[in-house]
């Protein structure tokens, strides 16, 4: 029978010979990996365990993970091992369209901090830039092309900035979604040469990328403190909170609207509204999306958008990382939420999220 190799384990590389049979061969490397990722785990350092408590075994693509959510590809970028016959990979990938508007939006904002954390990495590091269209009946992702796939060191600034600009610009666009892959690795043999010492080398390699998922989540944002206590009328100009301090401004129009959640939307971060408010949001004729400062439990996030549905012609609030968080805390499936909108001066739109009793 045919052997199957794996590697990339807390033990040097090894082979189960056919003898065993290919499913045994396989269920035993699957669960060297699960020992392997448990205590790669453990040996991180506590605030890194913090931002990524979740870790396990991927059956589908037999691999491992670090991740900030249950579910490793929603909610958060994460890490992924893959144990190949000539190879040990490590990615750090970000997918969800929604935590890829902030990660591209940090990056168009400030692209030479980008470069200099890419730079920061040791030679070896690659990065992946695809760009993915989205099927509007299914919501699948099919690759279309790549706009980058290259080492680190063959990145300059002019080069990030346009990369930066384009990428914030089509994953801001309902049809394409722009993933993220940060990657190294090494042969087998080496794998195996390190032994049980390769959770201290990949130990060193989830520290060196985690000052780029700080960035590309905004976790490297210095915190402030709590906000007063919002005011108990119904559309209000933004009250000071953690994330921003902005002058009161006027209000110039708005609507109230009550919706019910479903466990995909708390699951996923979005609030739907209907066909009939898009053109309250939509700055043209041709706009798709449209940012908005939303207030929630007397904090404040810049970081939301409201996305135009081409498929059911919808309104839909996509939430910030932030504010998905939040929803996720304080609310159920079936539970009802009060979105109250307001037009506010410098073509500002704030969004108030409310329970509703």
């Amino acid at each position: 029978m045919q052997q199957q190799q794996f590697v990339g384990l807390t033990m040097p590389v090894f082979t189960a010979f056919g003898w065993a049979g290919e499913e045994t061969a396989l269920n035993y490397a699957l669960a060297q990996l699960e020992e392997f990722i448990a205590r790669l785990h453990a040996s991180l350092p506590r605030d890194i365990q913090t931002r990524l408590p979740f870790f396990g075994l991927d059956r589908n693509s037999q691999s491992v993970y670090l991740a900030a959510n249950k579910e490793p590809a929603t909610g958060g970028g994460y890490i992924a091992f893959h144990a190949r016959p000539l190879s040990l990979e490590m990615q750090m990938v970000f997918n969800d369209k929604m935590i890829l508007a902030t990660a591209w939006k940090a990056a168009d904002s400030d692209p030479a901090r980008w470069l200099k954390l890419l730079r920061d990495l040791d030679t070896g590091w690659s990065m992946r830039i695809q760009q993915m269209q989205i099927d509007e009946e299914t919501g699948a992702a099919a690759f279309y092309q790549d706009l980058f796939k290259d080492e680190l060191t063959r990145l300059d600034v002019e080069g990030a900035q346009q990369l930066a600009s384009r990428a914030a610009f089509l994953n801001g666009e309902p049809k394409w979604v722009v993933p993220i892959i940060y990657s190294r690795r090494v042969t087998s043999d080496q794998a195996a040469m390190m032994g049980v010492r390769i959770i201290n080398v990949l130990t060193e390699w989830v520290q060196a990328v985690m000052p780029l998922y700080d960035f590309h989540t905004r976790k490297d944002r210095r915190p402030t403190t709590k906000a007063r206590p919002k005011s108990p009328r119904a559309v209000t100009a933004p009250v000071s909170t953690p994330l921003a301090v902005m002058e009161a401004l006027p209000t110039i129009e708005g609507f109230s609207y009550t919706a019910e959640l479903k466990s995909l939307h708390i699951r996923r971060g979005f609030v739907n509204l209907t066909a009939s408010h898009w053109p309250f949001f939509a700055p043209n004729a041709r706009a798709t999306t449209r940012p908005v400062l939303v207030i929630y439990d007397d904090h404040q996030d810049k970081d939301c958008a409201v996305w135009h549905l081409a498929d059911n012609d919808l309104a839909r609030v996509v939430l910030s990382p932030a504010v998905h968080d939040w929803l996720e805390d304080n609310f159920n499936a079936d539970d009802k939420i009060q979105i109250t909108a307001s037009k506010l001066a410098d073509e500002i739109i704030e969004i108030r999220l409310d329970p509703v009793a």
